[in-house]
């Protein structure tokens, strides 16, 4: 034991106490760096909701403004710049289930894909809307 006491004038720090930094560094980097991942993942996740939310705003008053031969709201096909569905670095999106019906009664479903090659590959996030009147069903994300 005589080997591990210090000497009245040694400063510093011993290779164990050393030791003990770096595994227990080591052991918060290996739980923080996937949930790093993650939280970064759910913000893009959000980006896409934010980004799906304006695309419906955007359809709900291209609707009320183009109306059928009977006076109903007609929902976009989103071709054209109708409603602005740039892709943006993550997502592309897309409007289905619309092009033209009735949005008193017809629901429209608005799409975000993960770009192929980017970290989102694989996911997606879908918000349908009932028709017109409503402000849509809680996003459904897979691939996370």
């Amino acid at each position: 034991m005589k080997h591990f006491r210090r000497k009245p004038n040694q400063k510093g720090f011993t290779m164990i106490e050393l030791m003990v930094v770096v595994v227990i560094v080591g052991i918060l980097a290996a739980i923080a760096i996937p949930l790093y991942g993650k939280y970064v993942k759910n913000a893009r996740v959000t980006e896409c909701t934010g980004r799906i939310g304006e695309v419906i705003t955007a359809a709900k008053a291209w609707a009320q403004e183009n109306q059928d031969a009977s006076g109903n709201p007609t929902w976009p096909s989103g071709a054209g710049g109708v409603v602005d569905l740039t892709a943006t670095e993550n997502f592309t999106y897309a409007i289905t289930a619309g092009g033209g019906a009735n949005a008193n009664t017809t629901a429209m479903s608005i799409t975000g894909t993960g770009v192929s090659g980017s970290k989102m590959d694989g996911v997606g996030v879908v918000i349908t809307i009932a028709d017109i009147n409503s402000s849509g069903a809680a996003p459904v994300v897979t691939g996370l």
